[in-house]
């Protein structure tokens, strides 16, 4: 007897109705590489599978022991949230600024431990920077009884509320040196400290819930990273997965840790954004959070002859904003890159010039250029919004990148690009 699961070993495996004659009849789903099935029973060449959608048979050549990695690209609306699931790992990456990652992972993604009141463990959770449009969805992940967390990492800069403000800035204290000015306000370990300001809203009401979960024994720790730092290397289906910190850089105030204070508090707390180079085989992908052209500048001068930003796909900075540095977009160099923004019209992400300079600094006969705005349809009977996600799947070689058809017919339901090698 086989085990009693497998994962599709290409993209858009087919699964068909019934078998005859030992070939499969009439394709009524398809799967995206590394998509978990069920196994039933056997045939000859073929697995009868339980699959989200419609079940069927499956050829045992598109069927493998190993998943590889699987990276989505949530819709969180105005902002960023990511999760990666790889071997027996599962991390996010921001979470946006409401509920739409808490919904995604809570009836959908893990619906399968959590109908049995089973807790869902995410090993790592990487907060780009505190802006409510990358930390706030988070909070009702940490007050979700039923998850547990390894490790969250986070930048070291927090916002506080303006009135009442001891500190000379929203983000603590900020000195001047030589015509330069420093942010001294890093902080580490989230669970123990001891503020003279009180924390701005939403950060507040992170810090609430994350001391909760924290006292339920639901969060191992929190610890801050900076560019150098690899909290995770390790073999996964004798593959290399790789976390390597490519930002912030720290500066150095009377031997402390400081950042450097651009303009103002936006700038300076986007453009410190944790920047997180992911490998998996021979295949690199890169989360920016909201880097802005004033960092993107000052992380070129301290990479000066060394090209580590170069990646096959990259997620937008500071979704799709206009604020970006073109000498850096083609030093990322990407086959691929994907937008994660919203409705928000203030804003107006993507901007045209973001959207045009994605596809002109990049890799290959036809660069791609993904958004889950974009990806985001309405369904014309229910008038439901179905929320557009951007699905990258990659076995250490091969990389696939898929959003779903607005039509939605499981034969036919996704449209794929493969990457070049």
């Amino acid at each position: 007897m086989p085990k009693p699961f497998k994962y599709a070993a290409r993209n858009e495996s087919p699964v068909y109705q019934s078998i005859s004659n030992h070939k499969g009849v009439k394709i009524i789903n398809r799967l995206l590489m590394g998509t978990y099935v069920g196994i039933r029973e056997e045939d000859d060449d073929f697995f009868k599978v339980v699959t989200a959608g419609p079940d069927g048979w499956m050829k045992k050549s598109d069927l493998s022991d190993n998943m590889g990695l699987k990276i989505f690209y949530l819709d969180v609306g105005q902002g960023d949230g990511v999760l990666l699931e790889v071997g027996n790992l599962r991390l996010l990456i921001d979470g946006g600024p409401g509920n739409h990652m808490h919904g995604y992972l809570t009836r959908w993604q893990y619906t399968y431990l959590l109908r049995y009141k089973k807790p869902v463990h995410i090993d790592y959770v990487f907060i780009s920077h505190f802006d409510t449009d990358h930390n706030k969805g988070l909070i009702k992940v940490l007050e979700n009884p039923l998850f547990t967390i390894g490790t969250i990492y986070h930048p070291g800069i927090l916002k506080f509320a303006s009135k009442n403000n001891p500190y000379n800035t929203g983000l603590g204290n900020v000195v001047s040196i030589e015509k330069q000015k420093y942010l001294t306000g890093v902080f580490d370990d989230l669970l123990t400290l001891e503020c003279e300001a009180s924390y701005n809203r939403d950060v507040n009401l992170f810090m609430k819930a994350l001391l909760k979960a924290h006292e339920n024994h639901r969060i191992g720790k929190v610890k801050r990273l900076k560019s150098g730092d690899v909290p995770i290397h390790e073999i996964i289906e004798n593959k290399t997965f790789k976390v390597e910190i490519l930002a912030p850089f720290n500066e150095k105030v009377e031997d402390k840790d400081a950042f450097l204070y651009w303009k103002d508090d936006s700038i300076t707390i986007n453009g410190h954004s944790m920047v997180l180079k992911v490998t998996f085989g021979a295949r690199t992908m890169m989360f920016g959070g909201d880097l802005n052209k004033k960092a993107e500048e000052y992380l070129m001068s301290r990479y000066p002859d060394s090209h580590p930003f170069e990646v096959d796909v990259a997620k937008c900075c500071h979704h799709g904003s206009s604020d970006f540095s073109e000498q850096f977009m083609q030093k990322v160099n990407p086959y691929a890159t994907v937008i994660s923004s919203g409705d928000n019209e203030g804003f107006s992400h993507p901007r045209a010039d973001a959207i045009g300079c994605a596809g002109r600094y990049a890799r290959g006969e036809r660069p791609l250029v993904y958004s889950t705005e974009l990806a985001r349809s309405v369904n014309s009977r229910s008038k439901k919004v179905l929320f557009g996600m951007i699905n990258l799947r990659c076995n250490g070689n091969e990389i696939y990148i898929s959003q779903m058809k607005e039509v939605n017919k499981p034969s036919d339901i996704w449209d794929s690009y493969k990457l070049p090698s």
